[in-house]
């Protein structure tokens, strides 16, 4: 008996340990692994979930696998030893090999912990097809999945990944729409970069290296490829030419766009002055390989460059007559632009184009060699605009000064003493200084400009130029307290301060001069000593002396000023100070200069900023209200009165009146 219970004994001991003598079923595994509350700490202390959905997993292409078949080396049911870690090239041996080899696992064998491995890509337990619309590996999901990284913000920036956002701007490509329109033909990322040994840019075994892009995206566009590694650009390449084009050139990496699209590089209007541009008008690359000069240029000064300029998407541009991809020299017999297949190329669009369209340039460039009839027709035509119109010039110039000098002399008679001397010279250093400052100023601003060359293209001139305008902002300064202080601290000053100050009656003047200027009234404004342009004119020059006296000296001593104050703050005073000099100077022009030569009682010049003399009649006609008190003031010269002397002009008058009386 005692015999037969240590035989029932054992068997139940072994039937009991019997199943730890087997290979773990999945059951097994998800008797504790089923469990979401399953977690674990990581060697950095964060708790890890050891979950797994059996749902899931049975939809995963690994559903037929058993766990230990990937989670190897698991003996015991709470295998307290950590298992070995799963090695997906067991199985995907091939896959392994190129991944090792790639961007990726080089990086991750480098213990970069941010770099992708298998399960970042193909997930863990829910590895699909790449054929399965659920996978992340599934064409349509690509981009999505890559993006996970090549657009976290983080990332990009730790790792200094060269394409910023490379996931948006794919998705605003025809590749992006063509993708999110269900087309699975469309070009995904690993079409372009592989799959397991991705490679970057710079490796010569990357399939987007410089010169393998064209056979890359001759994946999809075999023929534009086929053309391309015969014409001019493809041959530059294949001879290790390294700024020829190639396709991510012209068309863009990621943000390939239609030619329809207005933001495209080969929309129609972009392409002659954008993307053929780059290098056609890179001086550095025409030295460096010989190209012809001013293809651009001459292009867009024809009937077709300016029709281009306007937005014309219609008009011929470069690739009209040179093709896109078939781009040959003149001289190779199978160019578009040769001169046997001229009249073909022009004949797409001009019906009819004979021979004759090849005998001369296309590119006019006129030389004494060189399209030799152009160049004498503006030879001549040149001459014959300077003889005729620098005649004309020179006549009615002549005719002008006489005017001039004539009315000077008018205004020199005058009695009135409307600026005294030191208020003229004031006015004269002002006209100067101003002229300076902004001649100096918008030269910084606009250093291409044909006018501003001379002061910016050599050193020394551009040193020049900061000297200039410093010394005349300097004046400009001193001109202001002068003129603060005459107005505060002298009788002549204060009174003009006082007259100048705008009253209720500049409002009513306002009025009368645009109803009697439109014919409303047949009574002309009264004016007093100023009128309401004069004091306009008066505060608008001690406002903006003031505003650019406070802005551009923080701009001449910018480190001392940023010793203290934020460097916003000075971008802001160089703002103010930029749109403060182009209300100055329009307002100079458009106000100042039509009183001061335009309106008919000015023309040809307000004399009075060289004399400081009026005429009593014209004082009287301007300023009635005030003729009076000019005596009072003291403003009427002391010379002996008599007649003004009879003007030039007014001689001229009378000689040609009489000359009609003995012809009569």
């Amino acid at each position: 008996m005692k015999r037969h219970l240590i035989i029932l004994g054992t068997v139940a001991i072994l039937f009991f340990f019997s199943r730890f003598a087997f290979a773990q079923t999945n059951q097994d595994c998800l008797m504790c692994h089923g469990d979401e509350s399953l977690t674990k700490e990581d060697s950095l202390g964060k708790e890890i979930s050891l979950y797994v959905d059996e749902a899931i997993f049975k939809k995963s292409i690994h559903h037929d696998l058993s766990c230990v078949a990937c989670h190897v080396g698991v003996e015991a049911e709470f295998h307290m030893t950590k298992p070995e870690m799963v090695n997906c090239g067991e199985c995907h041996a091939d896959a392994l090999d190129l991944y090792i080899k790639g961007f990726h696992g080089q990086k991750y064998l480098e213990g970069v912990e941010d770099a992708p491995s298998c399960q970042d890509c193909h997930d863990y337990h829910n590895i699909r097809s790449v054929d399965d619309p659920e996978a992340d590996t599934y064409r349509a999901n690509q981009p999505k999945m890559c993006a996970r990284c090549h657009a976290d913000v983080r990332l990009v920036g730790k790792y200094q990944i060269p394409v910023p956002a490379p996931y948006k701007a794919y998705m605003g490509s025809v590749h992006g729409k063509a993708l999110a329109e269900e087309n699975l033909g469309a070009a995904v990322c690993s079409d372009c970069h592989r799959s397991h040994d991705l490679r970057p840019a710079s490796d010569p075994t990357s399939y987007v290296y410089r010169t393998n892009i064209p056979s890359t995206c001759g994946q999809c566009h075999f023929s534009e490829e086929e053309e391309y590694s015969e014409d001019t650009h493809g041959r530059g390449v294949q001879r290790g030419v390294t700024e020829a084009p190639v396709c991510t050139d012209c068309h863009n990496d990621h943000a390939i766009k239609s030619s329809a699209d207005k933001t495209s590089p080969t929309f129609p209007a972009n392409i002659s002055k954008v993307t053929c541009n780059r290098c056609h008008s890179s001086e550095r690359i025409i030295e460096k390989y010989g190209l012809v000069s001013q293809r651009v240029t001459t292009y867009l000064d024809t009937y077709h460059g300016v029709g281009s300029r306007a937005g014309d998407t219609t008009t011929a541009s470069c690739v009209s007559c040179h093709t896109s991809h078939n781009i040959r020299g003149e001289d190779d017999s199978q160019s578009s632009i040769h001169k046997a297949n001229l009249p073909q190329t022009c004949g797409k669009c001009h019906k009819g184009a004979g021979p004759n369209y090849a005998k001369g340039s296309i590119h006019i460039v006129p030389t004494s060699k060189k399209d030799i009839g152009v160049y004498w027709v503006r030879i001549i035509y040149l001459s014959l605009i300077i003889v005729t119109i620098g005649g004309m010039v020179a006549h009615n110039g002549v005719v002008m000064v006489r005017y001039a000098i004539a009315r000077y002399r008018e205004a020199k008679t005058g009695k009135v003493i409307r600026w005294t001397t030191a208020e003229v010279l004031w006015h004269f250093l002002l006209f100067v200084s101003f002229v300076t400052l902004i001649i100096t100023g918008f030269a910084f601003r606009f250093p291409d400009s044909w006018w501003s060359s001379w002061l910016t293209h050599s050193p020394t001139a551009f040193a020049a130029r900061g000297v200039a305008h410093r010394v005349a902002g300097m004046i400009l300064i001193g001109l202001f307290f002068f003129s603060v202080f005459r107005s505060v601290f002298t009788k002549r000053g204060w009174e003009q301060i006082k007259a100048k100050f705008p009253d209720p009656s500049d409002v009513r003047n306002v009025t009368q001069n645009l109803l009697y200027s439109f014919g409303l009234s047949s009574t002309p404004p009264q004016f007093g000593r100023y009128d309401y342009t004069e004091k306009a004119e008066f505060w608008a020059l001690m406002w903006g002396g003031f505003v650019m006296m406070i802005t551009g000296i923080p701009l001449w001593f910018e480190t001392f000023f940023l010793g203290f104050m934020p460097k916003w703050l000075l971008d802001v005073a160089k703002e103010i100070h930029y749109y403060e000099a182009w209300l100055a100077t329009l307002a100079i022009l458009v106000w100042h200069f039509f009183y001061m030569f335009i309106h008919p009682e000015s023309y040809p010049m307000n004399f009075t900023v060289l004399t400081g003399r009026m005429t009593e009649e014209a004082y009287m006609e301007r300023h009635p209200l005030d003729y009076e008190n000019i005596i009072a003031r003291g403003e009427i010269a002391e010379e002996e009165e008599q007649k003004p002397a009879e003007s030039e002009i007014d001689k001229g008058e009378t000689k040609e009146s009489e000359d009609k009386k003995e012809d009569k």
